[in-house]
């Protein structure tokens, strides 16, 4: 039975579409450049309107160099054809030229079309159909098609092919942005682990003679090698006092460098988590009577649970002693904890000056320099809170902060109870 016109123009239609489809499917692959332009190739020469042989083809455009690169093909070539068409210059043959004018070139034969000047040994008869690719910014490419000498061209071919060849050179920009994002990752990561190396030699090797200065230091001041008049005993409790500051900024930097190398294996096990906050509130309120503070205990019915003790006790430390150290004097700090069926929570909350928004999204990171000081002269290394975040993220929990400028602040993370 005999096509009529318009279910010829409805059988097109639909192979255009199935076309279009199949190309912008293959150009989804996960699988690299070079297999995603092969797919694509494969969906395109199977579209038997256009005619076209199995064999084909992409160059990539080095602009720079003002030339062609070939980048991936299908069907057979000679061994002198892949040598030579490594690299075409712009200008040059076919392809060369598309480059150049950014245009669809169509050629019925190699022989009798004046712009194909290349020519190799053993060559056949042949027409092509050169595309550019061009995506929404630039030109990337070029595909070439082979087709029998002198075919029946396709009436829609430039559009279709120009269609086909916009979607690619998306794709191929696409593919180059994410390749250039993984080489900015690799490089990140490089140079993080060289800093952390650097990190940790140099907190390494500077705690020894730091150790010495605060440990003569200290001698001096107990006169034990000699007395020392109240001038002196103030100058070398300032170097003490220095020395102390260094010796917990080191401490900090090797914690760092430690957990971003992922050198810290945590010794977690099933424990009472209420008993450690008790210990930790006695500790703390040694140093809190020093300004008057008292630290109220809340804690909830949280059963055992899994977790490393002197992690815990390092973030815990940090939350109470940061509490004491912003918080004016005569005021109470309240530590709670409270089961979330799921999750526990841990809190500290204080009635300090409360913490803006703008540094509220500072707290957590590394050196970190917030309008907020301590009460008392303290010390601080502007790491304790980005150790903690680190530590407990490593207990798979997330921590947070709560706080409104006058009306104090909470500091909470929660882990997870099973």
């Amino acid at each position: 039975m005999t096509e009529t016109s318009e279910e010829k123009q409805i059988r097109q239609q639909t192979e255009e579409y199935q076309v279009l489809h199949n190309v912008a499917k293959s150009l989804q692959s996960t699988q690299g450049m070079e297999t995603m332009l092969k797919e694509a190739i494969k969906a395109i020469v199977e579209y038997g309107e256009l005619q076209v042989e199995y064999k084909a083809g992409i160059f990539l455009i080095d602009a720079e160099k003002r030339v062609l690169n070939l980048h991936t093909y299908i069907g057979e070539f000679t061994d002198e054809f892949l040598e030579r068409e490594k690299v075409v210059p712009f200008g040059e043959c076919l392809c060369g030229r598309a480059a150049v004018s950014g245009e669809m070139v169509i050629s019925n034969n190699c022989f009798s079309d004046a712009r194909h000047d290349r020519q190799f040994k053993g060559m056949t008869a042949h027409g092509h159909y050169i595309v550019p690719l061009k995506s929404r910014t630039k030109m990337v490419g070029i595909l070439f098609l082979y087709t029998d000498p002198d075919p029946p061209w396709f009436e829609r071919s430039q559009e279709i092919l120009l269609s086909i060849g916009s979607l690619i050179a998306d794709a191929i920009e696409k593919q180059h942005a994410e390749e250039e994002i993984r080489k900015k990752n690799r490089e990140l990561l490089e140079l993080n682990e060289l800093k952390n190396k650097f990190l940790g030699i140099a907190s390494h090797d500077l705690r020894n003679p730091l150790y010495l200065i605060r440990s003569f230091s200290e001698i001096l001041m107990e006169g034990s090698v000699g007395s020392v008049n109240e001038k002196q005993r103030t100058m070398l409790g300032k170097i003490f006092n220095s020395s102390d500051y260094m010796k917990a900024l080191l401490e900090n930097l090797l914690d760092i460098s430690k957990i971003e190398s992922g050198k810290v294996e945590l010794d977690k096990k099933v424990q009472d988590f209420n008993d450690t906050v008790k210990k930790q509130v006695e500790l703390n309120q040694l140093m809190a009577d020093r300004k008057n503070i008292q630290v109220h205990m809340d804690l909830g019915n949280v059963p055992p649970i899994s977790f490393d003790k002197n992690a815990m006790i390092q973030i815990m430390g940090n939350f109470i002693g940061n509490a004491i150290k912003f918080s004016p004097a005569d005021t109470n700090i309240y530590v709670s904890t409270v089961n979330m069926g799921d999750q526990m929570r841990f809190s500290v909350h204080d009635e300090g000056p409360g913490i803006s928004d703008e540094d509220q999204k500072l707290l957590f990171g590394e050196f970190q320099t917030l309008s907020a000081k301590p009460t008392g002269g303290e010390k601080s290394t502007g790491l304790g809170l980005a150790i903690a975040k680190k530590l407990v993220h490593l207990h798979k929990g997330e921590v947070g902060v709560s706080s409104e400028l006058g009306k104090g602040s909470t500091f909470y993370f929660t882990l997870p109870t099973d």
